[in-house]
């Protein structure tokens, strides 16, 4: 059951991650993650171990970063 709750809380906890990536608040992947519940934090990290997804993170954060400025 534990693993479960796991495996559904991941794409939660990733769209959160891209949420407050659009939202312009955060520079960084670190602090995204630091901004996130902290049992959100092991799923985000996992998704982002791909450097696509993480290079994505990145994109997205700094053109919000940028733009809210």
């Amino acid at each position: 059951m534990i693993a479960y709750r796991r495996v559904m809380r991941r794409p939660a906890a990733v769209e959160r991650a891209f949420q407050l990536a659009r939202s312009g608040q955060c520079r960084s992947v670190a602090e995204i993650i630091r901004k996130l519940p902290e049992e959100d934090r092991q799923a985000v990290e996992l998704h982002l171990a791909t450097p696509a997804a993480r290079r994505e993170l990145i994109l997205i954060c700094s053109d919000a970063w940028l733009a809210a400025r």
